[in-house]
């Protein structure tokens, strides 16, 4: 079951990857060829099934010729995977302090490579917010506070983990040890239970 985790630059993904995974297995690399699926999956075992996590880099400092070049380039390289396997689901990363009104390029490039939860037959589509370590209330909190908003700029997700991507520190403070423990958790259980909601593996509404 094939999951893609794309956002924006700097959003983390490599260490969002790591908490799925409980371990550090995911290396950020400034030099990684962007936008692509070529990168090694990662595969991760939750509840009774296996997972492979994908990450695809941001088109957010592009240009425009480059990025048109781009999306050429990881359509091709989604419709071999669709071919293969399929896609699952989409877990869209984003910060929590980031202007929401910037997060739109990221989410509608590849939405509309691959499909959504807009479109009949789409691929589901998750939130994980992250940096929310120093988040003063529940981190969950965010969410009630600005998923109206990110609706009204037409970002659509059929679920959502708000959490903390921290690496695992044996000398941070209890609380803290708590929320990444919590996040850990958040972000598994979303996973699965996306799985659950659509009983079937869903497939990409992309014309092949």
């Amino acid at each position: 079951l094939n999951v893609l985790l794309f956002g924006e630059t700097g959003v983390g993904i490599s260490s969002i990857i790591n908490l799925i995974m409980g371990r550090n297995v995911a290396q950020t690399s400034p030099d990684a060829e962007t936008c692509t699926l070529q990168h090694t999956s990662h595969e991760v075992t939750l509840g009774h099934r296996r997972f492979k996590l994908w990450e695809v880099s941001s088109i957010e400092s592009m240009g425009f010729f480059r990025a048109l070049f781009t999306k050429w380039r990881l359509k091709k390289a989604y419709k071999k995977l669709y071919r293969d396997d399929g896609v699952y689901l989409l877990l869209y990363c984003m910060r929590g302090s980031r202007a929401q009104r910037a997060l739109i390029r990221d989410y509608k490039f590849f939405t509309d490579i691959v499909g959504s939860t807009a479109v009949a037959g789409g691929v589901p589509v998750a939130a994980v917010v992250t940096c929310l370590e120093n988040y003063d209330k529940d981190m969950d909190g965010w969410w009630a506070k600005n998923k109206d908003n990110l609706e009204s700029l037409g970002m659509r997700f059929t679920a959502h983990a708000c959490i903390t991507s921290l690496p695992n520190d044996p000398n941070a403070s209890p609380a803290m040890r708590a929320r990444r423990h919590r996040s850990e958790q958040a972000i598994r259980s979303l996973i699965d239970n996306s799985y659950q909601v659509g009983v079937e593996t869903p497939h990409s509404s992309l014309t092949l």
